[in-house]
């Protein structure tokens, strides 16, 4: 009698809920009361909703939605405020007046030192000869690709930062990247990120485990790495030689502004460690993705290789100042990008007000997602979508062409990627280096697929088990020199 009980008052409670809902919302899956729409996330999931919801996935939406200031914020998640015990600061998850003082503040002074101009490229070829070389220590062996990756590429963006590089076997900076990418991968922690109160209900030794230790391991280990780099800029700062992004921060915590108070030590501090897991992350993954459709496909290599031995005497690296006589290399990378889509479902944003998009009423509060994976597949916008085809973003001519549309693996709107001149050309210029070095997969990685795996990191946990967005096997490559 209980049980049925129970189970009427479930009932009465769904259908009071479900009638309840505001009228006009977007088509879309059913929505569970506290929980949303969350489980329904997977890469796969999303195609199918595309088919069975009609066109709520399109180039101009995405557009459109993005550019709102409606939807500028950003959800508030507990995971992404680890650093700062739960306050808002630096720019990457920061709403309102914070963010825009805190964009602004990046894209002038990042500009001034030389983000996305030519000669901050000799400090990326700097980074390059070094990867070479430690890529070339492997030559005629099987390997991952080596760990360096990431700390070349956060060099770059950190020359910028703090005007300092480091070794790639530097422990110190070596921990946090793997800290950093253990929590990445961790089901517990996308569980907890999508659901906070999941965190009460778990028992003290998992929670301490697999979440509250790691996490406090990764803010020990880049406070001591940040705290040491600002202690040391704010005892050799010259207010009029100002040399790097921390310098230039410093200067504005001392100024007397009505935005001064945007401009903290712990802003400096989450704002460092934004710009310090995007510059290794998104960009060092890029470079993996080209390095892998490389190797999958040798034909593409050779003819990259070719083009290049045309252009550049063999005794010189290829160079940015060669992009527009490479075209070939240039579209390989717009493929990869397009291709490989590595924020399928975009960053996150949250509605601030009740508003309106094509006409469907979007909740104050609603997660709103940009998913250029799926303008990256489709048909509508590119022949054969499935296809790795770098000539696509060729002209008859040969000359490199910009998409109509259907093209968006930087973001748009608001909150498009901040870096994406830098990451544009630390991946054109990083690269041109190895492409007088031969890639090749083993036999086995040269048999795995280069689809997104059917889960995510949450639904895998549900179901028990952990799949990646790739095999083990797709980063095992064999070097070689040309």
């Amino acid at each position: 009698m209980i049980v049925e009980i129970l189970l009427f008052a479930v009932a009465v409670f769904l259908l009071h809920y479900w009638m309840s809902r505001p009228r006009g919302m977007p088509p879309g899956p059913l929505v569970i009361p506290y929980l949303g729409s969350r489980l329904v996330f997977t890469v796969s999931q999303v195609q199918a909703m595309h088919k069975i919801y009609g066109d709520i996935f399109n180039n101009k939406l995405i557009k459109e939605a993005l550019a709102k200031v409606d939807f500028a914020d950003r959800p508030r998640l507990e995971v992404a405020h680890f650093l700062t015990d739960g306050q808002e600061a630096g720019v990457i998850m920061s709403n309102g007046q914070r963010w825009q003082n805190a964009r602004r503040f990046l894209l002038r002074n990042l500009r001034d030192l030389g983000m996305g101009k030519t000669y901050l490229e000799e400090s990326i070829l700097e980074e390059a000869r070094a990867l070479v070389k430690d890529f070339s220590s492997h030559a005629g062996t099987p390997c991952h690709v080596p760990e360096s990756l990431n700390v070349a590429v956060l060099n770059i963006i950190w020359q910028l930062v703090a005007n300092k590089r480091y070794d790639f076997h530097d422990k110190k900076v070596l921990e946090p990247i793997a800290i950093l990418r253990s929590i990445d991968s961790s089901s517990l922690a996308t569980l907890i990120e999508f659901f906070p109160s999941v965190k009460k209900l778990l028992p003290g030794f998992l929670k301490e485990k697999f979440f509250a230790g790691q996490m406090k391991k990764l803010k020990d280990s880049i406070v001591d790495l940040l705290k040491d780099t600002i202690d040391s800029h704010r005892a050799t700062l010259n207010p009029a030689n100002p040399r790097d992004v921390i310098d230039e921060y410093l200067i504005a915590m001392d100024e007397k502004s009505e935005i001064a108070e945007y401009f903290s030590e712990l802003d400096l501090m989450r704002t460092i460690f934004d710009l310090f897991a995007a510059g290794f992350d998104t960009t060092a993954n890029t470079l993996r993705w080209v390095f892998l459709y490389m190797a999958r496909f040798p034909e593409v290599q050779r003819r990259i290789q070719q083009q290049i031995d045309e252009v550049v005497p063999r005794d010189t690296l290829p160079s940015y100042q060669h992009k527009s006589r490479l075209p070939l290399l240039e579209a390989m990378i717009q493929e990869v990008l397009r291709a490989s889509s590595m924020v399928h479902n975009g960053v996150q944003r949250a509605a601030q007000t009740d508003t309106y998009l094509a006409g469907y009423l979007i909740p104050k509060g609603s997660w709103v997602f940009g998913c250029s994976g799926m303008c990256h597949s489709d048909s509508r916008y590119w022949d054969q979508p499935q296809e790795f085809r770098p000539e696509r973003f060729l002209d008859q001519e040969g000359r490199v062409k910009t998409p109509e549309g259907g093209f968006i693996p930087f973001g748009t709107g608001r909150r498009s990627c901040l870096g994406e001149a830098l990451s544009r050309m630390e991946c054109t210029s990083s690269r041109q280096p190895f492409c007088r070095t031969s890639l090749s997969l083993l036999q086995r990685a040269s048999r795995s697929t280069l689809k997104p795996a059917p889960s995510n990191h949450l639904h895998a946990w549900l179901k028990n088990k952990i799949l990646s967005s790739a095999s083990e096997s797709d980063n095992l490559l064999d070097v070689a020199s040309c």
